[in-house]
């Protein structure tokens, strides 16, 4: 496979990759919004009910970025104050975890399948229900057709001499590979704008033996980094609360990635114990 055809396989993986977690997305916001509707009145009472709403909120609309500019518009109208906001945060960052187990899932070829079984009930079927829960398969068979396209896309780069060569460099095995890797997560989660994207891409890149599981886990942490972006974006012209809303998020996502990145052979052994 050329580059050319590498580039478009993978950013048409990516695209089907996007709409799927939107489908998917919007089907469990559907199916789960009384539950999110009766989770955010709770929010207002404790702090550490915020913490179990937003690991609610955030599985239920599988995006950290969705649920922290959802609950900052709370929070510059007044509705939440910043421990509280802090506690979503705390939460968002557990939630957003599922979608990483879902994308993992070695199901890439029954993909077409999900298409085929969730298409013809939401095309066809009236009940809401039935639709949104039709909706939630296409999507779900999207997510896996668009990650089986990218590992395509990417299984050339195992014998790329080019690509190894590079690769060599960030194999994660040093101090400074590994905070080169975290950059990289950082930066390219800022462009796209989504880490789930992000995350998608560094799964296939591993799956197909492209990059080497310390390697991915590096570029996960930077890209905990660069998902913090959204959230400041959504406080331009907001009040002060939310722009501290948005370093609390920064700082939080900071601090961990920083802990990690001190033990991080420990860490990578602990993952692998686990």
């Amino acid at each position: 496979m050329g580059y050319f055809n590498m580039f478009y396989v993978l950013l048409g993986g990516l695209g089907i990759f996007l709409f799927g977690m939107n489908q998917l997305s919007q089907s469990l916001q559907s199916l789960g919004s009384n539950v999110i509707k009766k989770a955010i009145n709770y929010i207002t009472t404790n702090r550490f009910l915020a913490v179990i709403v937003g690991v609610v909120v955030t599985s239920l609309v599988q995006s950290s970025s969705v649920s922290t500019v959802m609950m900052s518009s709370f929070v510059n109208a007044g509705l939440m104050n910043l421990s509280q906001a802090v506690g979503f945060i705390f939460g968002a960052n557990i939630g957003t975890t599922i979608t990483g187990w879902i994308i993992s899932l070695n199901i890439g070829k029954y993909g077409l399948l999900l298409i085929g079984l969730g298409v013809l009930p939401m095309m066809f079927v009236s009940n809401s229900m039935v639709k949104n829960l039709a909706r939630m398969i296409f999507g779900l068979g999207l997510v896996f057709l668009g990650l089986e396209l990218m590992g395509d896309a990417f299984k050339p780069l195992r014998t790329n001499q080019a690509f190894l060569s590079v690769m060599t460099n960030f194999k994660a095995d040093t101090r400074f590979s590994v905070l080169v890797c975290m950059a990289i997560g950082c930066g390219l989660t800022m462009i796209i704008q989504s880490s789930s994207a992000m995350l998608g891409i560094t799964i296939a890149l591993a799956t197909q033996g492209a990059i080497g599981f310390p390697t991915a886990a590096a570029l996960v942490l930077g890209e905990n980094i660069g998902t913090t972006i959204t959230l400041w974006l959504a406080s331009i012209g907001a009040n002060t609360a939310t722009k501290r809303t948005a370093m609390a998020h920064t700082t939080f996502n900071v601090s961990g990635c920083i802990i990690m990145f001190c033990i991080f052979p420990l860490y990578i052994n602990f993952i692998d114990y686990l």
